[in-house]
C-alpha cells in the first residue's frame, strides 16, 4: 500500500513521497519489495495514487529485480483515494488470500509464517499485533470504591497495537465497497457485524512506522544496530 498523500513526511523531510524516501540509502518501497521477494512472494501489487507518477516510474526501474526472482510486479493506480485497505478489493484479483504490507512500515515480521497462521486460523482477516508501552502523563489511581489502594506515578501501560500488516481472505476483500475509500477500522467493524473470525498474529519482531523525518533517523539507527555482528 503506497496510495497515501505522505503529508507528514513531506512536511518534515522534503518533497518526496514516503515510498521514495531513502533509509540508509534504500527507498522504503524498495526495502519492502526486497523483503517480499526474499520471503518467496511472487505476485506483487503496489497501490499508488494517480497523483504520484514518480512512484510508478521508480517501480518500473525496480522491475528487473522482481523479474530476477521470477516475480510479477503490477501497479494498481488509485484514481481516487481508497483509504488504508480499499485497494485490497481489486488487488486480490484471482487469488484466495492477500497479504497487505504498508510502504511506511519496516519490520522483521516473518511474513510467510504470518500468512500460514492466517490459513490455519480459517480467518477472514488476520492482523499482525505487537505490544507497545505508552507512558501515562499523570498519576494513576488504583481505586476500590472510594478507597485508594495505590498511587502509580506516570505508569507505562502495555497495549497491543496493529502492526499495519494484514492477511485477507477473498470474502473479506469482497466486503470492501468497490471504488470507495475504506479504512481498516471500517472493514474490521463490518466483519465483526457479520460474525466473521478476525485473528491476531502476536509477534515481538522489530517494527517501526516511518512517517516523518525523525522516524527515518530512528529507522536508520535500528537497521544499523541490527546489522552489527
Amino acid at each position: 500500500m503506497a496510495g497515501g498523500r505522505s503529508e507528514r513526511m513531506r512536511a518534515t523531510a522534503g518533497p518526496l513521497h514516503k515510498a521514495l524516501v531513502p533509509v540508509l540509502g534504500m527507498p522504503l518501497l524498495e526495502r519492502n519489495l526486497r523483503v517480499l521477494l526474499s520471503e518467496g512472494f511472487r505476485d506483487i501489487v503496489v497501490a499508488i495514487s494517480k497523483a504520484e507518477p514518480q512512484i510508478g516510474e521508480f517501480l518500473d526501474a525496480l522491475r528487473p529485480i522482481a523479474n530476477s526472482h521470477g516475480a510479477h510486479l503490477q501497479i494498481l493506480w488509485e484514481e481516487t483515494p481508497l483509504g488504508t485497505i480499499g485497494a485490497a478489493r481489486p488487488a486480490i484479483a484471482g487469488a484466495d488470500t492477500l497479504l497487505v504490507v504498508n510502504v511506511d512500515n519496516l519490520t522483521a515480521l516473518p511474513l510467510r509464517a504470518f500468512v500460514e497462521f492466517h490459513c490455519e486460523q480459517l480467518a477472514e482477516l488476520t492482523i499482525a499485533a505487537h505490544e507497545e508501552h505508552f507512558q501515562i502523563p499523570f498519576g494513576e489511581l488504583d481505586l476500590c470504591g472510594h478507597h485508594v489502594r495505590r498511587y502509580i506515578e506516570k505508569p507505562l501501560k502495555p497495549i497491543w497495537i496493529s502492526s499495519g500488516t494484514y492477511v485477507l481472505s477473498r470474502a473479506a476483500c469482497e466486503l470492501i465497497p468497490e471504488g470507495q475509500r475504506t479504512d481498516v477500522p471500517q472493514l474490521v467493524s463490518a466483519l465483526i457485524a457479520t460474525g466473521e473470525h478476525i485473528a491476531a498474529f502476536r509477534h515481538n519482531s522489530a517494527w517501526i512506522d516511518v512517517n516523518h523525518a525523525e522516524a527515518v533517523k530512528k529507522a536508520e539507527t535500528l537497521i544499523g544496530y541490527a546489522a552489527r555482528p
